[in-house]
């Protein structure tokens, strides 16, 4: 069951890094100018590095994901075991395969923070796939998140 789903997981994660790429470009149509410059951190007055506004717009898309995410596990938990369980399982696995699609920012803190906030969502899920007795519990994805918001207030 586990080696099935994470072959799934690893195929969503795929399609979502090359649907990625596919994306058309403004500045590529227009004949725009070089955007590595206008994404990398510039010093401000003081000399500190300026925030990356990139990795600041992915960590509103996170936390937005992880937000909707939850919403969707909400509503799957409503469901009861033992159908619920396997809602749950694969709402935490989605959630989890969005947020991996989500780690390439220029923050390496950043990433590392987000693929922890994933991999406790693929705890959760693998602990759900099996139908658990009682609920499991979230902590280690509540402090995970906690260290993403951390490392995006400090990018």
């Amino acid at each position: 069951m586990g080696s099935a789903r994470l072959g799934l997981l690893g195929s969503v994660i795929m399609a979502t890094v090359v649907m990625a790429g596919c994306t058309p470009r403004d500045d590529a149509a227009s004949g725009g100018g070089d955007t590595a410059a206008t994404s990398a951190p510039s010093a401000s007055a003081s000399g500190a590095p300026a925030v990356d506004a990139a990795t600041k717009a992915t960590c509103t898309t996170i936390s937005g994901d992880i937000k909707t995410t939850m919403a969707k596990v909400a509503d799957a938990e409503k469901i009861g075991p033992p159908a619920g369980h396997s809602a749950v399982s694969a709402q935490y696995s989605a959630g989890a395969a969005v947020l991996y699609a989500n780690t390439f920012t220029s923050s390496a803190s950043v990433n590392d923070a987000t693929k922890q906030v994933a991999d406790a969502m693929s705890d959760l899920a693998d602990t759900y796939a099996t139908p658990p007795k009682g609920k499991p519990s979230k902590a280690a994805l509540d402090a995970a998140v906690k260290g993403l918001e951390a490392a995006c207030a400090a990018s």
